[in-house]
């Protein structure tokens, strides 16, 4: 057996009570945060998400651009600078892989959960978009090859203190991975998030990959839970919560590549049941933390109350380089807070205007990201750009 156990249990013990009703908490406060929010507010939180999954999970490698960055490469705004561009870049891919997943997750019918094959399609998503061509010279060491996107690696490696597996047994690994995995395929969905986070850690020691094994592993952990259907999950995200432990995060991984080491409560695998016992409640106490903040921070009596000292904040220019909301702004918000969307031509009828200003209001929110919309024509919606999203949802987006 390669990666046994995977998950923290014994036939003789079973699995920790209190890791089990951690989960159990996790699964349930993440259902709460959809709760008395329109389904239009509920995405406009997880687009900015996925800007700030991707600023935390490329933070946990030491290449976080910030959000501010990528909003601007949102718009076509890249930097001068090299580096600085290629940065916004693998943001941007990064935002538009969790997006495919997300939708993958909803449309895919297969039954496999753990899927070999899924992983290798998000390495090869990831790496085969023009802009990464730079990263595929791999020089480390004595080690020098051009890494082939999707494809496993073809020599051995050593990260940081972790030996990986020999390059030519990554398969063998990954057939024990899905056969072991995927038995969960009838558990409870609570037992099906232990599973996940626990494959969290066999995925990042497999290490199955030249380069990019991080992010991709935590692509990966966002698309099973999306695919477990973890109610709230795009309303709160692991990378945050990693990204602000990192050493933590890294000593978590470290403690479950811990071998067997004997004993009635060390299992009887390949490597520390104690181990994964404890970075399995490493990363449940990571969940709990980051749903706990989101629900502090969502509540539309607080996010209502925020956009009204920020509109008013703004409209005594108090806010060094950016330019004041047009009047009107906050009515609209609040409109739109309560309702989710509302038709243009409803815009003059709500603040009391003429239909030519309540066009050009309209329109110049749109171009400064407060406002979106499906079509050029279709109804209106919220939108929260970086400044907007730093002081309505301090801490969730780093202020510039």
């Amino acid at each position: 057996m390669y990666i046994t156990p995977i998950i923290p249990k014994t036939d003789a013990t079973g699995i920790s009570n209190d890791l089990v009703k951690k989960a159990e908490q996790v699964v349930i406060e993440s259902a709460k945060l959809t709760g008395g929010h329109n389904v239009q507010f509920i995405d406009a939180i997880k687009d900015l998400l996925r800007i700030t999954n991707s600023y935390y999970s490329n933070r946990i490698e030491s290449e976080g651009t910030h959000p501010v960055d990528i909003e601007k490469a949102m718009k076509k705004d890249f930097s001068q600078d090299k580096k600085k561009k290629d940065l916004q870049e693998l943001s941007l891919i990064h935002i538009e892989i969790q997006k495919e997943l997300e939708q993958i997750a909803i449309d895919d019918e297969e039954n496999k959960l753990f899927s070999i094959e899924k992983i290798k399609y998000i390495h090869e998503m990831f790496y085969s978009k023009p802009q990464m061509a730079h990263t595929l010279n791999i020089s480390h060491g004595n080690l020098k090859v051009s890494m082939i996107p999707g494809e496993f690696r073809q020599s051995n490696v050593e990260v940081g203190g972790h030996i990986a597996p020999e390059f030519d047994e990554i398969s063998s690994y990954f057939n024990e991975f899905e056969t072991l995995y995927n038995q969960c395929k009838f558990e409870s969905q609570t037992m099906k998030l232990i599973y996940s986070l626990c494959s969290h850690h066999r995925l990042v020691y497999i290490h199955p990959f030249y380069d990019g094994n991080g992010r991709i592993s935590r692509l990966f952990l966002d698309y099973l839970l999306q695919k477990i259907g973890l109610d709230g999950y795009g309303l709160w995200n692991l990378s945050r919560g990693l990204a602000r432990q990192k050493d933590d995060y890294f000593t978590a991984l470290t403690k479950a590549d811990e071998i067997y080491r004997g004993g009635y409560n060390d299992g009887r695998g390949k490597l520390s049941l104690k181990g994964l016992e404890y970075f399995l409640n490493f990363m449940l106490d990571t969940a709990l933390d980051q749903v706990k903040y989101m629900s502090s921070v969502i509540r539309m009596d607080l996010i209502s109350k925020r956009i009204a000292s920020y509109v008013e904040f703004s409209r005594k220019d108090m806010y060094l380089n950016v330019k004041p909301l047009p009047k009107h702004s906050e009515i609209i918000f609040q409109a739109l807070l309560l309702q989710g969307e509302i038709p243009r031509n409803s815009v003059k009828d709500i603040i009391g205007v003429t239909k030519p200003t309540a066009i050009k209001i309209v329109k110049e929110l749109e171009e400064r990201l407060y406002l979106t919309s499906n079509e050029p024509k279709s109804p209106i919606r919220i939108r929260f750009n970086s400044h907007f999203a730093s002081e309505i949802i301090p801490e969730l987006f780093p202020k510039a």
